[in-house]
């Protein structure tokens, strides 16, 4: 999960003792990620940015692939991809739960170090706040139901999941960069 040169996470944050929300974590430390941190260093302005939501119903448990993009290049967005196994932790359930209440979806980006080095906000509206709300209903049935089986293993059904990354072709970003133009194109 780390081929794009930037690991990412996200979790339920309280800023300025305001209410609960989830927050989305990028760390832009890799070689892959060198012209993205420029980006995100030099803006000032938010860069347009997006989330999708899977829903993964394996046999063991329900996980989330919450993926992220961030149009730090046009041709070659910053991507990050977040797996969720909400019945397993409270705090990825309540990091979902936020999603389905939330006004703004922040974003923190840092360095190596986890300095940061951008961060902005994007409004939340209501067909994205309904559209968390289904997802985490089906993760509560589904996962409901392996649980009354006796077969609910967080555990297995990521190592399940993870292990097709493996098998994913076109996941490192390392050629492009030998062709990229120095060029920095502003985020609107």
């Amino acid at each position: 999960m780390e081929a794009s040169g930037a690991t990412t996470t996200c979790l339920a944050v309280q800023i300025d003792s305001g209410a609960w929300e989830t927050a989305i974590f990028f760390q832009v430390g890799g070689p892959e990620s060198k012209l993205d941190r420029r980006v995100l260093t030099r803006t000032t302005k938010p860069i347009p940015a997006s989330i999708e939501a899977e829903l993964i119903e394996h046999e063991a448990a329900t996980v989330v692939l919450l993926r992220l993009e961030v149009q730090t290049d046009v041709d070659d967005p910053l991507v990050g991809e977040i797996l969720i196994t909400p019945g397993h932790a409270e705090s990825q359930f309540e990091a979902l739960k936020c999603l389905t209440r939330q006004q703004r979806l922040l974003w923190f980006f840092g360095d190596r170090a986890y300095w940061i080095i951008h961060s902005q906000q994007n409004r939340w509206g209501d067909a994205e706040r309904a559209g968390f709300r289904q997802l985490l209903a089906d993760v509560t049935h589904h996962d409901a139901l392996i649980r009354v089986t006796g077969r609910y293993d967080a555990n297995t059904a990521l190592q399940s999941i993870v292990a097709n990354y493996d098998l994913r072709e076109g996941a490192m970003r390392t050629e492009y960069q030998a062709n990229r133009s120095s060029t920095i194109k502003s985020g609107n």
